[in-house]
């Protein structure tokens, strides 16, 4: 859990750091943070619960509110 947390800081402090201003709309990025975020959190309740019985590679390739949040992801990332 701390590694995935670490990644939305990573994240965030990229598109902080002005790296990001090669987008066109590099403020749009940071929506990218609560999405990956609560991917994050989901994952490891269901994990924590007992509720997680494949892959986590499997589960999210399965999982229809995962794919949406891949989609809500890859979207963003085109604006």
């Amino acid at each position: 859990m701390c590694a995935g947390y670490l990644s939305v800081l990573v994240l965030a402090l990229y598109v902080n750091s002005g790296a990001a201003g090669m987008y066109s709309h590099p403020e749009a990025m940071w929506l990218l943070c609560p999405v990956l975020l609560y991917w994050i959190n989901r994952i490891w309740l269901r994990t924590h619960r007992g509720r997680m019985y494949e892959d986590p590679v499997v589960f999210t390739l399965t999982d229809i509110p995962s794919i949406i949040v891949g989609a809500i992801f890859v979207l963003l990332a085109l604006v």
